[in-house]
This record gives C-alpha cells, sequence and structure tokens, in this order.
C-alpha cells in the first residue's frame, strides 16, 4: 500500500523558496525552520480579506497601463491606484498599522552626478527603532533592472544605497505588482528575493511566506533573535558554510582533473602533457575557474541567451544532461565520450576570439583565463587530427557535480545558483586552490583516508615496509601516522581509531575487485594494493586514488604560506578604489572645506582622465614576511627595484644622484605611481604594514601623466 508522502518543514521552505526570485545569500532552510517548525502559517482572516478587497482596483490599474504604457493619464491613474493598494498591503495586511510613516526624515541618497536624489517612502518606525524603509517605484518589468531616469541603477540597488546611509538593515521594494524584500547588513552583500503580487492567489505558499516575514512583529518586536534581520545573518553564516564546502569540494575537482589529464596522457603516444609537470595543475585549476565564470555569467544573464548557445556552448544544464545520462545509460558508459570536454574547449575558443554568427554573437573578450595559447597541450592534435588529450563526460559529471551542488554534513545535498555566489565567495574558492602545484612520480604512489580535501599521499612501497615491519593493526596505524606527520605535516591524516578500522575491514569491502580492476590492469599491482584498499581514498569517481610511474600527482607547496597571500577582500577593495578616484572627482577636499565633498564637473573629470591616462592595473606585491617596521619612504616602493629607486630619487642619501637614470626612465613612459591616493586614509606607516600584510596582488589605480616625471609615491592633486 503506498501512503502519501508527508512533507517536512524542511520541505514546505523550500516549496516556497523556488517561487521567490532571490539574489544573494536570501534566507536559509536551517534558519528559516528553526523559527517556523511547521511552515509558514496562514494569514489572519481579515489581512486576506482586506488584499482581496483592495486587489481589484490595483489590477485594473496595471491592465490599463500594460495596455497603454506610455500614455502619461494611464501612468497617473496607476500610480493613484498603486499608492493606495501599497497602503493596504503594508498597514492592513503586513499589520503596520500606525507605526507605518511617509515623512521619516531619513536621509536621502543622490546619483555620483547629483542629478537623481532617492528618499524613503516610508518606514516602519518604533519609537527610536527603524524597523523597515519602503521605496515605491514606476512600473518596471523587474526591480532588478536599471532606470532610465539619469542614474543607471535598479531599484533594488538604490534600496541597498538607502539602507547602508540609514543603517537599517531591512527593506521593502516595490512597483505595486512586484515586491522584493531587500537586507543590507554590514560588511555583507545585499541580498534580495521577489515575489509577484499577480500570482498571490494562485500561489498562496510564497504570499504566505511574504506576509510573515514582514510582520511588524518580525521587524521590531518579538524575540530579536527571532527578526528577520537576525535571520539573515544566519543566513549568511549558512552561505558561508556552502562556500566552505565547495572550496573542498572544488579542490577535490581539480585534483580528479590533474588525474584525469594524467591517466589520458599515459594512454597517448607521444607524451602530450608539458616537460614542466607543474603546469598540469594551473591547467586543472583554469579549466575549473572556467566553468565556475562560465556558470556565474550564464545564470546571470551575461551570456546570449539564444537556444543556439543553450545547445552548443551552453555550460549551465551540463550537470542535469550528464545526470541523466548517467541514470539511464549507467556512468561507466560516460568514460567512452568526451562531449562536455569538447563543448567546453569550443566555449573558450568563442568567447576568447569572438563570434559573429547570426545567432549568437560575442565580442573578443580576450583575457588569460580563456586565452588557449596559455596551455597548448589541451588543444594539441595527434596524427589522425583529433585531441590528443581529453576528458571524459564521468570526470566532467563530477566537476560539475562539485561546484553545482552543495554537500553539508548532515544535511541533504543542496543545488547551488550562482546567483547566490557573490564574486568574494568565488575568490575564496579560488584561494582554496593556492598553495599546490603537479610533480610526476617515479613510484607507485596512493592516496590515505583523511580530512576532505586534505588527504595525505604515500608511496606504496613504504606502506608496504611499515606493514611488513609492524605485527598489529595498532602498531601499524601508529607507524602510518608517524610517517604522515613527519612526511606531510599540513596533510590531515585520519584518528587512529578511524585508521584501524579501516585497516581491519580492508578484506570486507565488496566492491575491491570492481575498483581495483578499474585502476590498473596490472595484476601484480592489484596484489600489492588489495590488503590496504580500505585506507586508500576514492576520488570523486569512486576510484582508489593511485598514480602509477610516470603518472602526474596533485603535491603541496610551502610558497603560498610562506609568501602568506590571501585573496584581496570587497572591503579593502572598496578602500582602495574610493581613496583613490574621491580627489578625482570631488574638489575641494576635505581639509579645504569643512562642509564635505563638492563634486567636480564631468568635464573635468574626463580631461583628467584623458591627461593622466587613467586605467586599472594589478598592484605586483613582493612577497615577504612582515617586517619589524614599516619603510620610511614611500609605500610603492616594495622589492629590489623599489629599494633602488629610493637610493637613487633621494639626494640625501649618501649613495644618490642628482641625475636620477630612475626619473629619466620614468619620464620616458610617462609614468606615476598614486598608490598614496589609494591609502589617502591612512598614515604611511600604516599603509606600509598594510601592503605587506597584503600579499596577494590587489588593483590599484595608475595614472600616466604626459610630462610629469616620476615621484615617490607623491600625492598628487591635479
Amino acid at each position: 500500500m503506498n501512503r502519501k508522502h508527508v512533507p517536512t518543514a524542511a520541505d514546505l521552505h523550500r516549496g516556497w523558496l523556488e517561487l521567490v526570485d532571490t539574489d544573494g545569500p536570501f534566507l536559509a532552510v536551517p534558519a528559516l525552520r528553526r523559527v517556523w517548525p511547521q511552515g509558514m502559517p496562514q494569514p489572519e482572516r481579515h489581512a486576506l480579506a482586506a488584499l482581496k478587497d483592495a486587489k481589484p482596483a490595483f489590477e485594473k490599474a496595471w491592465e490599463n497601463w500594460d495596455k497603454h504604457p506610455g500614455d502619461a493619464a494611464a501612468l497617473a491613474f496607476y500610480r493613484q491606484a498603486r499608492d493606495t493598494w501599497v497602503d493596504v498591503v503594508v498597514r492592513n495586511v503586513l499589520g503596520w498599522g500606525d507605526s507605518y510613516r511617509t515623512e521619516t526624515g531619513i536621509a536621502s541618497v543622490r546619483s555620483p552626478n547629483h542629478a537623481v536624489t532617492v528618499r524613503p517612502d516610508g518606514a516602519l518606525v518604533h519609537g527610536d527603532l527603524t524597523g523597515a524603509l519602503v521605496l515605491v517605484t514606476d512600473p518596471v518589468d523587474s526591480l532588478r533592472d536599471p532606470l532610465d531616469d539619469g542614474w543607471a541603477t535598479s531599484p533594488i540597488d538604490r534600496m541597498d544605497e538607502l539602507l547602508r546611509a540609514a543603517k537599517v538593515p531591512i527593506g521593502v521594494v516595490t512597483d505595486g505588482r512586484w515586491w522584493a524584500i531587500v537586507s543590507a547588513r554590514e560588511k555583507t552583500m545585499v541580498a534580495s528575493g521577489i515575489v509577484d503580487a499577480q500570482t498571490w492567489i494562485e500561489e498562496p505558499h510564497a504570499r504566505n511566506a511574504f506576509i510573515e516575514l514582514l510582520q511588524r512583529r518580525r521587524l521590531v518586536g518579538g524575540k530579536p533573535e527571532d527578526r528577520l534581520a537576525e535571520l539573515f545573518g544566519v543566513s549568511v553564516a549558512a552561505a558561508e558554510e556552502i562556500t566552505e564546502a565547495l572550496g573542498t569540494q572544488v579542490r577535490r575537482a581539480v585534483e580528479l582533473l590533474v588525474q584525469a589529464l594524467s591517466e589520458a596522457a599515459l594512454d597517448a603516444d607521444p607524451d602530450p602533457l608539458p616537460d614542466n609537470r607543474a603546469h598540469v595543475y594551473e591547467a586543472a585549476v583554469t579549466v575549473m575557474m572556467r566553468v565556475v565564470f562560465l556558470l556565474f555569467a550564464e545564470e546571470r544573464g551575461l551570456l546570449p541567451q539564444g537556444r543556439l548557445f543553450a545547445a552548443g556552448y551552453g555550460i549551465s544544464g551540463e550537470l542535469d544532461a550528464l545526470d541523466s545520462r548517467a541514470r539511464e545509460e549507467g556512468t561507466e558508459a560516460l568514460d567512452a565520450t568526451h562531449l562536455t570536454w569538447h563543448r567546453l574547449l569550443a566555449t573558450s575558443q568563442a568567447l576568447f576570439h569572438g563570434s559573429s554568427f547570426e545567432d549568437i554573437r560575442l565580442p573578443s573578450y580576450g583575457g588569460s583565463l580563456f586565452d588557449p595559447s596559455r596551455f597548448l597541450f589541451l588543444t594539441a592534435r595527434n596524427d589522425g587530427g583529433t585531441l590528443a588529450i581529453t576528458v571524459s563526460d564521468r570526470v566532467m559529471l563530477e566537476v560539475l557535480n562539485a561546484v553545482q551542488v552543495a554537500k553539508l554534513k548532515g544535511q541533504p545535498a543542496r543545488r547551488i545558483s550562482f546567483r547566490d555566489i557573490d564574486v568574494e565567495q568565488i575568490g575564496y574558492i579560488y584561494e582554496g586552490l593556492l598553495g599546490y602545484s603537479s610533480a610526476q612520480v617515479d613510484e607507485v604512489i596512493v592516496g590515505l583516508i583523511g580530512k576532505e580535501g586534505e588527504e595525505p599521499e604515500i608511496p606504496l612501497a613504504i606502506l608496504e615496509t611499515l606493514s611488513a615491519e609492524t605485527q598489529t593493526d595498532t602498531v601499524l596505524a601508529d607507524a602510518i601516522l608517524a610517517w604522515v606527520k613527519d612526511h606531510q605535516p599540513a596533510a590531515t591524516a585520519p584518528s587512529k581509531s578511524a585508521l584501524m578500522k579501516a585497516i581491519k575491514e580492508s578484506a570486507k569491502i565488496e566492491d575491491a575487485e570492481r575498483a581495483l580492476r578499474a585502476v590498473t590492469t596490472d595484476e601484480q599491482l592489484r596484489d600489492r594494493l588489495r590488503p590496504f584498499i580500505g585506507i586508500i581514498r576514492r576520488d570523486l569517481r569512486n576510484r582508489p586514488l593511485v598514480v602509477v610511474p610516470g603518472g602526474v600527482l596533485v603535491v603541496e607547496t610551502p610558497s603560498r604560506a610562506s609568501a602568506g597571500a590571501h585573496y584581496t577582500p570587497r572591503s579593502l577593495a572598496e578602500e582602495v578604489v574610493r581613496h583613490a578616484l574621491e580627489p578625482l572627482v570631488y574638489d575641494p577636499g576635505p581639509h579645504q572645506q569643512a562642509d564635505g565633498w563638492v563634486p567636480v564637473s564631468q568635464d573635468r573629470i574626463l580631461d583628467q582622465g584623458r591627461r593622466y591616462r587613467l586605467r586599472i592595473r594589478r598592484l605586483p606585491c613582493r612577497r615577504r614576511p612582515l617586517p619589524r617596521r614599516p619603510p620610511r619612504r614611500g609605500v610603492a616602493q616594495r622589492g629590489r627595484r623599489g629599494r633602488h629607486a629610493a637610493r637613487t630619487a633621494d639626494p640625501r642619501h649618501p649613495h644618490g644622484r642628482g641625475d636620477l637614470p630612475l626619473r629619466r626612465r620614468h619620464q620616458r613612459n610617462g609614468r606615476r605611481d598614486v598608490q598614496t591616493l589609494a591609502l589617502a586614509g591612512l598614515t604611511r606607516p600604516e599603509a606600509a604594514v598594510l601592503l605587506r600584510r597584503r600579499q596577494d596582488p590587489a588593483r590599484q589605480l595608475i595614472a600616466r601623466p604626459h610630462r610629469r616625471p616620476a615621484t615617490q609615491a607623491q600625492a598628487h592633486q591635479p
């Protein structure tokens, strides 16, 4: 007898979340389940009655405007009906009542050219606490589309500016039909979710959730930990947990790519891999970041949306296609095809060189990420004219699964939308790939079990020696852990009890023979591996990780640890850009005028840009330990050339010279660093220490005047 499935609270919350157009770290299911363990409640009767009574008048006005979008009278009629509708929803349906005030005195925000000023249309106020801001806009196709009033930002972006200026965490944006909940917490990317009021009858779950989330008690009353702003904070933490999980999964996927390239090269003649085996890891990382970039760009509508692109070049639908094939044909069938690999290479070529087909028009983006000349062995051909090295669809299935499905401990696998992934989170994922390389091995190496993403490796011969020298599983486990500690201190081995258990169960593993045959056809090698099958970790294909002589293995390098490299966070990048550009677009500055900044005219800004040839470049920083004290001279002078510049450019230095050959070189090139501008808010010692800590290259503004000679990171007011 079939029993009807009873949805859990998590299922109920996922159900209405699927009906919401979300962007950024929106509300997470664990946070929602804690506050609403039975799902979202039904609104009160009087609230639904007020909604039902007010909706027909607004729908009539919306339909009239939809038929006459350019008619001023239709727009005026729509605005009147919209304002009445919004007032009913906010006061009666959401229950804000008299706490909703349309005259708040909250500060406004202005466009960069000060031509457009935006003020909130209302706010939920309880005593001295402002629970939420409300922004009402004219009818739009989407609240995420930029407006055409002179400030190219969307209504949600404007609410983000208002919330951060007023230091209010929650905002509501609406044009009457579309309603958005916006969260803008400090030092966190904006999160938003949009629902359609036109579907509140057909989709009551999304309507009920929207009403419950914006209840007055969820914004200014009740328990502080149950308020909407705190739920967004918990959801951000959940998003960080997902990011960490993706970081680990991506590292394993890159390891699988290296292994796949190594296996393909062993079967090819001649060897297609470069002599410098470290380039194999760099190529695998590049391929992985291409996948991440394409998924990010496709889901955000940055690439063509036509049927031809989706059918021949798109990546976002490949995971579903490969997963469907794996269920219908079996995963072994995917080992014999390489369709996704060819698709990825073709898309990379199209983005780099551009495309001018009738249905696919792409500019030539260039860039090192998609440059096919960086790793020629990926597109090299054999004598038969086919690719010399390919990656199977089985491997690409696991690669796409690693970046699109988050697997958290104690939770079901969760499909990830790259619309919810911020650039900084992608940077964190990339940061986890630093500090590794690849090298060719001259003996059989096996991967041991351990902490996921940080497992150790050991030569099979050493493992056999340790086994021969020990009499019990306990002693063998101690010997393996001691060897890992001495030879791979950065790896995280399993606990002694877990390792002992794995050793004892090696003879009980049911798929041992099948797994070993998937690794090698050498019967003698299988006999050597069989006693240790329980402690050899499996790759993403569920195959034992075994690298035979001549193969390529991912190895950890001390480069990142010794350099202290770190991904530049958004907060530092914003500070650099703001302090670099403010002196160029405002005059006089804060030291010349106590009332604040005065914007420079647009013509003057453009003239300065032409005069100084402003452009963005990467700041090269020599990676070295933090000094005991910062250098005395400008922060721009780093490394050997910087010290040489300090000696030759300073006449007071005992080795200084008046002719300054470095100046002549700068005069010829017409370059001048303005890094002091970028760090105008810091003292020179603070700036020097900051740059030394931020070892990873940061973005820096460079001005190249026509005639001005170089100075030592000297601030210049045009």
